[in-house]
């Protein structure tokens, strides 16, 4: 079958209704669910919604002492997308950020590293106000950010880049001030690098790599070994980045798979997507900075770009990275 396959049908929806397709197996096809709001409501939902619809109990089932009268849904990215957590309109106080079914052990990772750097060190990020139980999980409450994430920000969204890697560079110093005193709990919440490597070698081996560049591939991890492992985020994608252009400040969101990290990991997922010239001039000035990003930067092109590895511009890179490699060990 090819070409465009899809349907057309009247669908009587009320405000706050939530539509998902999905195939199948149940799995969400893109932009799925679609929350339905009424063009002539507000973009908030009365709390009595939530008791009405499944989708919602979340917001149904929290604590007594939180006076909530209307909410805005957010969505998760994992395979079901639920509602991953809301803006709560709360009495007497401005609107909070809540983040429903956070695992326990996930949330005292954050919160160590609320307590021990993000606080004290002033990194930009929403305030972790009070965290609640709830049956096995726990309930985050963020004092809620303004403003859109730098995804959304559309062309010039590179400008405010130099703002989000000052933030790193404090991050990065504060972890090293701290490294003795941050000990990270297991849980669900790992970093994107864990997979990436495994990633990248089997996409090669569908690609048919020939000799070059398996051992390009084999010399990557040796460099990957050998950066400095320095306090990361861990899943700077640039929906994790908020923008208030009105204040002109950025914040940085969702730090669950925080970790030391090779240098360059945070910089190369900011700017996935980039020419690699435009993000080794935006990584930073230093030899180890450029060599991270740009390292993290081929291996993201390998996972994004079909036979990446055989085209002129990877080529390129190669050339750039053990250019940059030399310097490093110098």
């Amino acid at each position: 079958m090819s070409g465009n396959v899809g349907f057309q049908g009247p669908l009587a929806l009320k405000h706050g209704d939530v539509v998902r397709v999905v195939t199948p197996k149940g799995v969400p096809l893109r932009h799925s669910p679609w929350l339905y709001r009424h063009p002539q409501k507000s973009d908030w939902l009365p709390i009595a919604i939530s008791h009405q619809h499944a989708e919602y109990k979340a917001v149904a089932s929290l604590p007594d002492q939180l006076l909530v009268d209307r909410f805005k849904p957010l969505f998760g990215q994992s395979a079901e997308r639920g509602m991953a957590g809301a803006v709560l309109n709360v009495a007497n106080q401005a609107p909070v950020m809540a983040r429903f079914d956070v695992e326990p052990k996930a949330h005292a990772n954050v919160m160590q590293l609320y307590d021990k750097v993000i606080t004290p060190s002033r990194i930009a990020a929403p305030p972790l106000l009070a965290a609640f139980p709830q049956k096995k999980h726990m309930l985050q409450m963020f004092a809620f950010q303004p403003g859109i994430t730098l995804e959304e920000v559309g062309n010039g969204w590179e400008a405010w880049v130099p703002m989000v890697m000052a933030q790193l560079h404090t991050l990065q110093q504060a972890g090293e001030a701290g490294r003795s005193a941050l000990k990270r709990r297991t849980s669900r919440f790992k970093s994107l690098l864990h997979r990436l490597l495994p990633s990248v070698f089997a996409q090669a081996l569908r690609e048919g790599v020939n000799k070059v560049e398996l051992t390009f591939f084999v010399f990557l991890m040796r460099v990957t070994a050998r950066l400095p492992r320095v306090l990361s985020h861990g899943d700077l994608h640039r929906n994790n980045v908020l923008i208030d252009t009105q204040q002109q400040q950025v914040a940085l969101i969702d730090w669950d798979r925080w970790g030391y990290l090779p240098l360059g990991f945070d910089a190369a997922l900011l700017l996935r997507g980039l020419p690699w010239p435009a993000v080794e001039n935006l990584a930073g000035k230093r030899a180890d900075q450029q060599l991270g990003a740009l390292v993290f930067t081929y291996l993201f092109q390998c996972l994004d770009v079909a036979h990446f590895m055989r085209s002129e511009e990877a080529a390129e890179l190669r050339a750039r990275i053990y250019k940059l490699y030399k310097q490093f060990k110098m």
